[in-house]
């Protein structure tokens, strides 16, 4: 049996039954797992989109592993977000869900992740621009376009990294449609 506590991002959640839950979990240094967790009345139950610090209980031979002392370290604020911005946040955390083989570490994921939980002020935009780049991640954004315009933009989000791809500012209103069409 073996021990570890890192940073975790709470890709599904599926209920057992009242209090114990089965969660799959995504992390920088190591890959997608499942674990599950038997809540006490007193605890606060965990979230998607939650990045949570915990200790991960591992036996040989066993695909689902135990976790506790848990601390949520940051959530996705849902305050004030449309139905629109929720629904692409929720995309991007299927996308790392559907797409990241459980053997295989993505730290720019996880960073992705990072990103859109400590932005305080996050708009659509912003949104649809990292949800193109997790896209991206996985060799699935083709840049031929229509537009020219937008095929530009499509190839900076394939060859950049999200905090250059973020200072993108000045996109209007019909390429912002062009791109959540993508």
């Amino acid at each position: 049996m073996s021990i570890f506590k890192t940073k975790w991002i709470i890709l599904k959640i599926q209920k057992i039954n009242n209090w114990e839950f089965l969660y799959t979990i995504f992390t920088k240094e190591y890959w997608k797992i499942k674990c599950n967790k038997k809540l006490s009345k007193k605890e606060k139950t965990i979230d998607l989109w939650y990045i949570v610090n915990f200790e991960i209980t591992t036996k040989e031979n066993s695909s689902i592993h135990k976790i506790r002392n848990i601390k949520i370290l940051s959530e996705f604020l849902v305050e004030n977000k449309s139905f629109k911005e929720l629904n692409v946040y929720l995309t991007i955390l299927a996308i790392i869900l559907n797409k990241t083989p459980n053997w295989l570490p993505i730290s720019e994921l996880f960073e992705l992740v990072e990103i859109l939980n400590n932005f305080v002020n996050i708009d659509l935009i912003l949104l649809n621009l990292i949800r193109l780049k997790t896209i991206s991640i996985f060799w699935e954004l083709n840049e031929n376009h229509k537009n020219n315009i937008v095929a530009k933009i499509l190839k900076f989000i394939n060859i950049n990294k999200i905090d250059r791809i973020l200072k993108l500012t000045w996109i209007n209103e019909s390429i912002e449609k062009e791109l959540e069409i993508i």
